[in-house]
């Protein structure tokens, strides 16, 4: 083409998914850090969930538990987390004054650990705060690209040119987090990392959260928290 005959030519972004990013205090993630620490060395036997042929393990992570619940040392990280949600969901255009963090748990990822691929049903917001990692050592959460995945008919699929990786094209796109960041997404996007953990020790505070009142034209309800 010539000068004269140039094309205009972007390509724009239609319904991104959006994810809050928090990062803490040095000071207050340092104190947090320090509690959740304490936790992994003294937590009972009844609260701890491990899973050797994966080498994960967790606390509170069963539908009856809430590390929040159990550890009373953590009620100011809930309460930071909790409006951090508040802000996130008024950030993108919704209205809430209150949330309930119905579940709450910890995670220690061991050499080689791997997160299958997974949503968090009967949940509006979850996250995860990145308790003790090193990004050059710990595996990096990984969002699937439903724009990739979706196998909704009547489609047709052409090839990736992975040569020219896109937001677009890849099949999953990575969270580039630091220790002491909290990230909120909707809980319906699936999440996990297939690429094992180098080090272990890659410790993460994930939750689930509600608004206390869910209001929608003439359909309501209220969650207990």
């Amino acid at each position: 083409m010539t000068n004269n005959s140039k094309i205009d030519f972007q390509v724009i972004n239609i319904n991104p998914a959006p994810i809050g990013k928090f990062s803490l205090p040095i000071e207050k993630h340092l104190e947090f850090k320090e509690h959740i620490n304490a936790i992994f060395k003294t937590a009972p036997n009844e609260l701890r969930q491990n899973h050797q042929e994966i080498s994960m393990e967790h606390i509170c992570n069963t539908s009856d538990q809430n590390i929040f619940n159990s550890f009373s040392n953590l009620k100011e990280l809930k309460n930071i987390i909790s409006q951090m949600i508040v802000l996130y969901i008024k950030s993108i255009g919704y209205i809430t004054e209150e949330v309930v963090i119905h579940d709450a748990w910890l995670n220690n990822a061991g050499k080689n650990a791997t997160l299958v691929h997974h949503y968090h049903p009967n949940s509006y917001i979850s996250g995860n705060y990145f308790v003790n990692y090193n990004k050059e050592s710990h595996s990096t959460l990984f969002f699937r690209n439903d724009r990739v995945h979706q196998h909704d008919a009547p489609s047709i699929k052409i090839q990736e040119n992975l040569n020219e990786p896109t937001m677009y094209n890849l099949p999953s796109i990575g969270l580039e987090a630091e220790e002491g960041e909290i990230y909120l997404w909707h809980s319906h996007m699936t999440h996990g990392f297939d690429i094992p953990n180098k080090e272990s020790n890659r410790i993460t505070l994930s939750f689930n959260s509600l608004p206390k009142v869910c209001i929608h034209d003439r359909y309501s309800f209220e969650v207990k928290g």
